[in-house]
């Protein structure tokens, strides 16, 4: 008797990034795991934001639904499905359904792992606005209940809020770490720390197509505006400290040249987690890799700009200063100039928002198990 199968169902570009974060090289082990990319039928637009994509025989690729469905009928029955597809308009709805209909079990999965944009610990204020927002909650999650999965995973008890308002009480909510968060737990061992070295978590911001590409969002910021000054403050850092800073390369961009925006240091692509664990300070402005800086203990500060500060784009001002105000850590802004002894009181550790900061984004677990086992002990297990 051959192997259960596992499908993955992925609505935007499926890289070996992301056949890492979903921990399918353990899960292989026990089933046939399918990929299905939907990102052509659905977003074809969206592929702008993507340098890269995942060449392994188990990744297959759908221009139109109609083709992807035919497909997906030759393996649904009896599988575990994961999906990032929520039904949020007729395509996806139409998909959400489907999985419903042929399938033993769907997983859905919220484990981003990081501060959201907006305003933090908002108190209930009975607006129109708020009772508006309500109501759409309300609605969406029991007009489209038997759209949604049978499980969904959280990470941290900010998550497992958030799903309780998006999906209908069937769903059964399922503990996990976050992306990142088990990625540290599979990755733990001794580290050499790289001697006078700093690492900088970069997005893509603002010098290659992100997320607006989707969103229809113009970026305000240009590179120009960006790119000079922070190597300005690169420079700093590096002569402050005696150091050298490297670059993290974000998934998405990794096979583009990043080196002649950041004065042509060292970019480095697909060792994110292990960058963090060997250097001595973590620079970023909003990424969800942040994450390894809390679980590895490291220093760790934020920069923005003059523009950003001001308020020119607000979502990345209220995402840069949730993150600083959850982790407690300083804000530094590349446009302005700073001492040594600011730089230095700026790295020291505030352990009690690092130990917040993981419960609410990271993992509300106690026990340390990665994704991939606790999804065989609480939803395959129980699927057989």
């Amino acid at each position: 008797m051959g192997k259960k199968k596992l499908i993955v169902i992925w609505p935007y570009r499926f890289r070996d990034f992301d056949w890492q974060r979903f921990e399918l090289e353990y899960l292989s082990q026990h089933f046939e795991v399918h990929v299905h990319e939907l990102i052509d039928a659905l977003t074809p637009e969206f592929a702008a934001a993507y340098a890269n994509q995942s060449e392994r025989p188990e990744v297959k690729r759908f221009s139109s639904l109609k083709e992807w469905r035919r497909e997906f009928k030759k393996f649904a029955k009896d599988s575990i499905v994961f999906t990032h597809i929520r039904p949020i308009n007729f395509k996806s709805i139409l998909i959400c359904l489907t999985l419903q209909r042929n399938i033993s079990k769907t997983v859905g999965f919220l484990l981003g792992g990081a501060v959201v944009p907006g305003e933090l610990n908002q108190v209930r204020k009975y607006s129109l606005k708020s009772i508006i927002k309500y109501l759409y909650h309300f609605l969406r999650r029991n007009f489209l209940a038997s759209a949604m999965p049978d499980y969904v995973a959280v990470a941290g008890t900010e998550t497992e809020q958030r799903a309780r308002r998006d999906f209908s009480k069937k769903v059964k909510l399922i503990r996990l770490g976050s992306f990142d968060y088990s990625q540290f737990l599979l990755g733990q061992k001794s580290v050499d720390l790289a001697s006078n070295a700093v690492v900088y978590l970069d997005t893509g911001f603002p010098g290659f197509p992100r997320d607006e590409v989707l969103t229809g969002r113009t970026e305000i910021i240009t590179a120009n505006d960006w790119y000079p000054n922070l190597s300005k403050f690169f420079s700093f850092v590096e002569s402050t400290l005696e150091s050298r800073v490297d670059i993290a390369i974000h998934p998405k961009h990794l096979g583009r040249d990043h080196s002649p925006l950041f004065g042509q240091r060292t970019c480095l692509g697909g060792q994110t987690a292990s960058l963090v664990s060997e250097r001595t300070l973590v620079i970023a402005t909003n990424s969800t890799a942040i994450s390894f800086a809390i679980c590895c203990d490291k220093p760790l500060i934020l920069v923005w700009s003059f523009l950003i500060e001001s308020g020119v784009d607000p979502r990345k001002k209220s995402f840069i200063q949730n993150f600083a105000t959850e982790t407690g850590s300083t804000i530094f802004n590349i446009d302005r100039t700073y001492t040594e002894q600011e730089l230095r009181d700026a790295m020291v550790i505030d352990h009690a928002k690092r130990e917040s900061y993981k419960r609410k984004y990271l993992t509300s677990r106690t026990d340390n198990k990665p994704n991939y086992q606790v999804l065989l002990d609480e939803v395959i297990n129980i699927a057989d």
